[in-house]
């Protein structure tokens, strides 16, 4: 929805409410007769006398208590109704109302008798039926004000979501030609028997795989991202030698659970750990830990952080992938994650945990 279109329904919103009060009050002053009428007549002996007619129980000063109502009917509209109501907590909401309704009348009839005017019982039945009549009005509107804010939120997540999921398939090397290239790659790697190499693009073709075909569901078996990541590693492992100062470990336990999970949610993180955390040069470390108790994932990644120089390219793009996936967790598991990050000096640490029971 465009801002131009909010502010119109915000215009046509106060319209509304200023409509409606002017309404009330005249239909609040038509229908209740009110004050007194000085009229002439003539007694039985014929005399002219001046007589008082009452034309009703109340006069227009104690109606004044009756302004209560608006910040009464806002509050219940704004904050009550949303807060309470919606979230289904209605023993709070019916409470506060109560309390809400009986403040309301105490102010109406202190005012009556502040103004001096013979009391009527049909005065309290009077506020009482038009403070739930208000009352009635302000949760309906409350609701359908929260219900069309709430789809309005909806529509806005769902073209974000869309969003993020382009802004995903565009990051991807995924192209079908260099999939094919690849398989031809390891044809002549295999003849020339460099099993390094010949490993690497196996690997490398099994990330591509993924990625091309796997992505394209909405979910996929953690076994699989698990399998993703491994590969991913694996990859990683062989642009190094065996004796460079590195300690990279994966640790998973899953308890034979194989529930689904958006498609390289936590690639990210990994991919960031290797980036930053080895250098050649330094003792470096990457601990990476995936535990799954009752679909609860606990996904923790700890690695050593080195301040090495960076290409044009990289400080462009650095921190792009971090983002998108923060993005990614809330459109796709709000209100069912936590994640922690904590980036030290030397240290950098992230801790994830997802409900994928829900």
């Amino acid at each position: 929805m465009s801002i131009q279109q909010i502010s119109l329904q915000r215009w046509i919103e106060v319209f509304l409410n200023i409509l409606f009060w002017v309404a009330s009050i005249a239909i609040l002053l038509l229908t209740t007769e009110v004050g007194i009428v000085e009229n002439t007549v003539e007694d039985e002996n014929g005399t002219i006398v001046q007589e008082t007619i009452e034309m009703g129980i109340f006069t227009l000063p104690d109606f004044i208590g009756m302004i209560s109502i608006i910040p009464f009917f806002y509050v219940v509209t704004f904050y009550l109704t949303p807060k309470y109501y919606s979230s289904k907590k209605y023993l709070i909401f019916s409470g506060l109302l109560f309390l809400s309704l009986t403040g309301l009348l105490s102010i109406e009839l202190g005012v009556v008798y502040f103004q001096n005017t013979v009391f009527h019982t049909m005065m309290i039945r009077f506020f009482t039926f038009y403070n739930l009549f208000f009352m009635v009005v302000a949760v309906v509107y409350g609701m359908l004000r929260h219900q069309l804010k709430m789809e309005t939120h909806q529509q806005t997540l769902e073209k974000e979501k869309i969003s993020a999921e382009l802004q995903l398939m565009q990051s991807q090397i995924n192209p079908h030609f260099m999939f094919n290239a690849l398989n031809n790659l390891l044809a002549i790697s295999e003849r020339s028997e460099n099993t390094e190499t010949s490993s690497g693009i196996t690997k490398l073709s099994d990330l591509l795989r993924f990625m091309i075909y796997d992505t394209r569901a909405a979910e996929v078996l953690l076994s699989k991202e698990i399998e993703f990541i491994e590969n991913y590693i694996a990859l990683q492992k062989l642009k190094y030698s065996t004796e460079d100062p590195f300690e990279i470990s994966f640790i998973t336990k899953t308890n034979n659970e194989d529930p689904k999970i958006a498609p390289t949610l936590l690639i990210p993180f990994v991919e960031n750990a290797f980036k930053h955390g080895l250098d050649i040069q330094t003792q470096s470390f990457i601990h990476i830990k995936l535990k799954l108790n009752a679909n609860q994932l606990y996904f923790e990644v700890k690695n050593s952080k080195h301040h090495l120089k960076k290409t044009e390219f990289e400080k462009k793009y650095s921190g792009i992938g971090l983002e998108n996936v923060k993005k990614r967790l809330h459109l796709i598991y709000p209100n069912q994650y936590n994640l922690d990050i904590k980036d030290d000096e030397h240290i950098f640490y992230v801790q994830l945990k997802i409900d994928l029971a829900i």
